[in-house]
């Protein structure tokens, strides 16, 4: 007994082991040239780092967010790795959303070969606690926002004949229990990747979704300085840059045959077994 209690208290004052910080190399490839990015929630997170990957590999990019501060920081960052400019409009507001990509497509009349849907927003409320307000801030970023921002993209493609990509940042809450509006949001989320995918092959357009689990965001308050998360099969989050790469691949040539997929990013946290716990 006692013993038990002196191994107790060392594991309490014991320094506990960090991660060892994750490199990814980032490809410097012509991947992407010639090819125009949307990319919504480009601004932070994620969609920040695809942003940069995609300018990296020669692509353009168009960065959207809905704090105008904040998209000319990222335009500012993104501009020394290639051809960067920003769109402000809240994916949520949709009459807002519309008007301006409408005013911009008929102006400038870009060619957006790809869309990528990383704007999203976190919730902790759980069952039996979520509010009204919450459930329409998540599911009107996540979901909605989605649909529409991918409506009027896909209809541009369509019209133009444009054989593009449209990519969702889904998570992998869409295959776990639905007790939060966030995962609520996933799992629509999940299922509108499904419906597009089958309602645009058909004009060669790709839809696709991505599904990272605990990944190293402002969102999780972690960075690559310590990935560390125990409750991972892998034992640490994934890297935004992680992310940024298996996006690449699936926007390009070569993920054309990848149609209506979720493709999990999870370390092992995607894999549901009977002694599943809540991460």
């Amino acid at each position: 007994m006692v013993r038990k209690i002196i191994k107790k208290l060392i594991k309490k004052i014991s320094p506990q082991p960090k991660t060892v910080p994750v490199v990814i190399e980032i490809a410097k490839d012509q991947t992407l040239q010639g090819k125009t990015a949307l990319i919504s929630g480009g601004t932070s997170g994620i969609g920040l780092e695809i942003s940069k990957t995609f300018l990296k590999s020669g692509a353009t990019v168009i960065v959207c967010g809905r704090n105008p501060e904040k998209l000319n920081a990222a335009i500012r960052e993104l501009s020394s790795f290639g051809a960067v400019s920003g769109l402000a409009f809240d994916v949520a507001n949709i009459p807002e959303m519309e008007g301006v990509l409408q005013k911009f497509l008929s102006e400038q009349k870009p060619r957006i070969d790809i869309l990528i849907n990383s704007a999203g927003t976190n919730s902790s409320e759980k069952f039996g606690t979520i509010s009204e307000e919450m459930y329409d801030r998540v599911l009107d970023t996540n979901l909605k926002g989605t649909l529409f921002l991918s409506q009027t993209i896909a209809n541009y493609m369509k019209e133009n004949s444009i054989k593009g990509n449209i990519l969702n940042i889904a998570s992998t809450g869409s295959f776990r229990p639905a007790d939060t509006a966030y995962r609520i949001s996933k799992w629509g989320l999940r299922g509108l990747t499904l419906g597009m995918a089958k309602s645009l092959i058909r004009y060669g357009i790709v839809v696709n979704g991505i599904a990272p689990g605990p990944t190293a965001t402002g969102m999780l308050s972690a960075s690559n300085e310590d990935l560390s998360w125990a409750r991972n099969p892998s034992g640490r989050m994934a890297t935004v840059e992680e992310v940024a790469e298996l996006a690449k691949y699936m926007v390009s040539s070569c993920g054309r045959m990848l149609v209506g997929e979720i493709i999990s990013l999870s370390g092992g946290a995607g894999v549901l077994t009977f002694d599943d716990v809540d991460y």
